[in-house]
């Protein structure tokens, strides 16, 4: 058998569908494991063939130019790349390090004769056409169906019919109920709540977390995105939309289906989600995010978090000590460290080198700040440093008047003219850091923090000191 010790496998899908009903990715990894790659040898792709950001697609290259390769096997042509201008380019990194190309089904291209050039861009401009050509049939059906009001597909509360939907009637799980009447009890709670997660708790407290029936229109959405784009489907309301994720595209039209909830209902929805125009989960922010550095590899640690009793855990870890799949370990810190340990860690830092900051603020005289604008961010700061609830609709209505005043001002460069005052309370003011966010905190770090290294130390001969976590930040200033 061919020595494949310095060889790749590379095979790509266009889409997230191809890979989980076509599991078109899966039986190109077994034919590539088949022809005796290791699956640390496959890197693969879930893109199109004409995207040159491809993950998977840049690591082969990336491992061409470092010239760890010699020959790169993949299921056919178009896996590899459907870009004429794009294979030029890789062809020339294959070519200067004298990479072979090969094909499971048999062949390759040698790119050092004048015929294997010639064949190589006849492939090219071949998988390019077909590119082309699928997305002018893709762009025509749109068209097509947008013309005669045909709906793609039924979401929650409704059935195909045909070439539209018409409302689920059928039982829904060991319930009296049918899917439409749930779908507009989902409504109801949101319309009464006017908070998505709010709303998903309680409903998978009355019907359950697991989801009903295997595809998506048999039950409602258990996660805030999915709930919020189920809520903003005008499919609900008796409509039909096209190009929902494109906003130069997207059109919503009339349908002669029937709805289940009323256009009226549905503006409501629209008018409440507007509120929130990122319909995301407040996630906790890691502060320190790109900012901690493995001692042992230099990796930049990431974070991970875990809920025990309806406590949330924060911690780092080296990405080199727990590699992904087909990536090799680089690292054996498998150490989980404290998240806030390393922010009390900076935090202590940064309070260290107080006077360091005042005094290296450099002088702004490019704008000038309005004077209420200060004022109004002292005493929302000295508010805040009280810690008594009873102030919290006072800080509201002061932040909020706050936000006017920096949108009045039409200053685009508030934030900017503002940092050195922000910087001087951070260094002057004693109570901040007991009230600051971990939003404002991101931007702290990120201003004056270098890196924070996370190292253990390790137990000594006689076993009386336990391994402990350490944190070393290192400023910018």
């Amino acid at each position: 058998m061919n020595d494949l010790s310095r060889a790749l496998g590379y095979c790509r899908v266009s889409t997230q569908r191809q890979h989980t009903e076509g599991h078109g990715l899966e039986r190109y990894i077994e034919r590539l494991k088949q022809y005796g790659l290791s699956e640390e040898q496959i890197h693969w792709d879930i893109e199109s063939g004409a995207s040159d950001k491809r993950q998977g697609y840049n690591q082969v290259l990336e491992l061409v130019r470092k010239q760890k390769v010699d020959k790169i096997i993949v299921p056919c042509f178009d896996r590899f790349t459907r870009s004429a201008l794009g294979w030029e380019v890789a062809r020339q990194e294959l070519q200067k390090f004298g990479v072979e190309l090969i094909f499971l089904d048999g062949g390759s291209l040698d790119l050092e004769t004048p015929e294997g050039l010639f064949t190589s861009r006849i492939l090219a401009a071949m998988s390019a056409q077909v590119r082309d050509k699928n997305r002018y049939n893709a762009i025509q059906g749109h068209r097509y169906f947008q013309q005669k009001r045909k709906i793609y597909q039924a979401v929650f509360g409704f059935i195909k019919n045909g070439d539209s939907v018409i409302p689920n009637t059928k039982q829904y799980s060991n319930t009296d109920k049918t899917h439409a009447d749930v779908a507009r009890e989902c409504v109801e709670m949101f319309l009464e709540s006017g908070e998505l997660s709010k709303t998903i708790r309680r409903l998978t407290e009355i019907y359950g977390l697991e989801r009903v029936g295997k595809y998506k229109y048999e039950d409602f959405p258990r996660d805030v995105s999915s709930f919020r784009r189920w809520l903003e489907n005008p499919q609900l309301c008796g409509m039909i939309c096209y190009y929902p994720f494109d906003s130069e595209k997207k059109v919503i039209l009339e349908s002669n289906h029937q709805g289940i909830i009323s256009i009226t209902q549905h503006r409501q929805i629209i008018q409440i989600l507007s509120i929130h125009p990122c319909g995301r989960r407040r996630y906790v922010t890691n502060p320190l995010v790109g900012l901690c550095k493995c001692e042992k590899c230099g990796s930049t640690m990431e974070k991970r978090s875990t809920k025990v009793n309806g406590k949330i855990y924060e911690h780092l870890k080296c990405p080199g000590a727990y590699p992904k799949p087909r990536q090799s370990k680089k690292c054996d810190v498998r150490t989980y460290f404290r998240l806030q340990g390393a922010i009390d860690a900076a935090i202590g830092a940064l309070k260290n080198k107080a006077e360091s900051i005042v005094n290296h603020m450099p002088v702004e005289n490019t704008e000038e700040v309005p004077p209420e604008i200060l004022e109004l961010q002292q005493q929302i700061l000295k508010l805040k440093q009280l810690n008594d609830s009873d102030f919290d609709s006072t800080i509201k209505i002061k932040e909020q008047k706050l936000e006017s005043l920096i949108k009045n001002s039409e200053l685009n460069v508030v934030a900017d003219a503002s940092r050195n005052e922000i910087l001087r309370s951070i260094a002057m003011s004693e109570g901040f850091w007991e009230i600051v966010t971990r939003e404002e905190l991101t931007a702290i770090f990120h201003e004056l923090v270098e890196e924070v290294v996370c190292s253990v130390e390790e137990p000594d001969s006689t076993g009386i000191t336990s391994q402990s976590q350490l944190f070393k930040p290192r400023l910018k200033i």
